[in-house]
């Protein structure tokens, strides 16, 4: 009589799902899918064969992403009942098998995932409830757990199903979870429905729950001192499991590290300064090092020619007085309008002749705002250089015979460049590479020394 009902539940089953729209889709239609699956199993002696029509009947009825969720509601009826629990395991093995041959398996599969992932964070069924252990789990972690644990109990070898299908749910919610970082370090604003909405509700991966509930199934119910572990199997399908999420974890871990290795190796040769680059920014440092020569002298002539400018000044005015009081006490046989003309004479050359304004042919030239310029066009290269670049670099400016006078202030010329820098932190070498860089310019100076004056040492 079973079998009667079975049959006829399947041969309504395509048709109801075809002619209905998913909204009008039969309240039972997951347990009929059940019914199906099963008298499908039961009538067909060949197991490859029964694997074929269910994955047929599964692509028909549940291949659209709205539907999977009654794939999974048919796996927890079939799950509910011990006589049935093999076609649970059976649903799974027959849609994962055929996944090479055709890829909408394979899409199946996934949307399936997909759908249990995101119902088990948003919680949207129970958890499912171990009394003895009194434990709780999702009852998605539950549902893909129990049906490993049929597979191994029909046959061992179906580990490698559980384990293609365990490996697809890590590998989805560790790039749900990479999405999700790097959404949040975007800084991208989302409204706040879309926010709540979209929150998790639990915080557990579904991965880590499946291997926890499989975990507490295998643990011996507690009899005796010397009672055999029924589910000793059940232990080993956790152990098994546990090993897989390590795998799997590892090598998304070291693909991913490869990858961030990659971008920023490729980031990295983009922002590097390119050889016509160096080459533009030699003529220019060597520039800006004389200039920077010059401006370091430059208080230090023009204190010099200000001295001389004062001193001449102040002797201009003494000798106009003096002649002045030596004409008006009628010394040296003086006139008054002698010492007058003197006196006013002495006082023009003091105002004009030895005025800052008089003396600024002697003055140096202050080349502050050249150099400027000239460290403009040299910085935003030096901060795109590497540290071997700029090694390489400042090599050559010590040994060019242009820079041969200006040695001695190349190291501190290096410093100030660094230290005036535009965005210095977007430069590609870091503090202690530019500290590397000093110390071994500061070597590679001392040996030209040593090398242009041998009777140094």
């Amino acid at each position: 009589m079973e079998h009667q009902t079975g049959g006829a539940a399947g041969a309504d089953l395509d048709d109801a799902a075809r002619a209905a729209p998913d909204r009008d889709v039969p309240l039972d239609f997951a347990k009929r899918l059940s019914q199906k699956v099963v008298f499908t199993l039961e009538r067909e002696r060949d197991a490859d064969e029964a694997n074929e029509k269910i994955a047929r009947v599964f692509l028909r009825n549940v291949g659209q992403p709205e539907r999977v969720r009654y794939f999974i509601d048919m796996i927890n009826e079939l799950l509910d009942n011990d006589e049935t629990t093999r076609a649970a395991a059976m649903s799974w093995v027959s849609i994962v098998l055929h996944h090479e041959d055709d890829p909408r398996y394979d899409n199946l599969v996934s949307d399936i995932l997909d759908a249990m992932i995101q119902d088990h964070q948003q919680a949207v069924k129970p958890n499912f409830a171990v009394e003895y252990r009194r434990k709780s789990f999702s009852f998605y972690a539950r549902n893909l757990g129990d049906a490993f644990i049929a597979m191994i109990e029909f046959k061992n070898e179906l580990y490698e199903v559980a384990s293609h299908i365990y490996t697809l749910l890590i590998r989805k919610e560790v790039a749900l979870e990479s999405a999700e970082k790097e959404r949040k370090s975007g800084g991208r604003r989302i409204s706040m429905g879309t926010s709540d909405q979209a929150k998790p509700k639990v915080g557990k991966k579904l991965f880590d729950d499946v291997v926890d509930y499989i975990h507490t199934r295998g643990e011996m119910k507690a009899g005796s001192l010397n009672q055999q572990n029924p589910n000793e199997y059940i232990a080993a399908l956790a152990d098994r499991m546990r090993g897989t999420r390590r795998y799997v974890i590892q090598d998304i871990m070291a693909k991913q590290a490869s990858v961030k290795r990659k971008e920023a190796e490729k980031e990295l040769s983009e922002r590097l300064a390119g050889a016509e680059e160096i080459i533009h920014a030699r003529d220019s440092f060597r520039k800006s090092l004389g200039l920077f020569w010059a401006e370091k002298r430059y208080n230090i002539k023009y204190l010099s020619v200000e001295k001389v400018r004062v001193t001449l000044q102040v002797l201009g005015i003494v000798i106009g007085i003096a002649y002045f009081l030596a004409s008006y006490l009628g010394l040296y046989t003086l006139v008054w309008w002698e010492g007058l003309i003197v006196a006013g004479a002495m006082y023009i050359y003091s105002r004009f002749a030895v005025s800052r304004q008089g003396f600024q042919s002697f003055f140096p030239e202050n080349v502050s705002r050249e150099l400027e310029v000239a460290l403009g066009n040299i910085t935003p290269v030096l901060r795109k250089m590497s540290k071997d670049q700029l090694d390489a670099f400042m090599v050559r400016q010590v040994k060019d015979p242009e820079n041969s006078t200006l040695l001695a202030v190349l190291p501190e010329f290096y410093k100030y460049v660094f230290a005036v820098m535009p965005e210095r932190a977007n430069a590609i070498v870091t503090s202690d590479d530019v500290q590397q860089v000093l110390e071994n310019l500061e070597m590679d100076i001392a040996r030209v020394i040593r090398t242009n004056n041998p009777l140094h040492d």
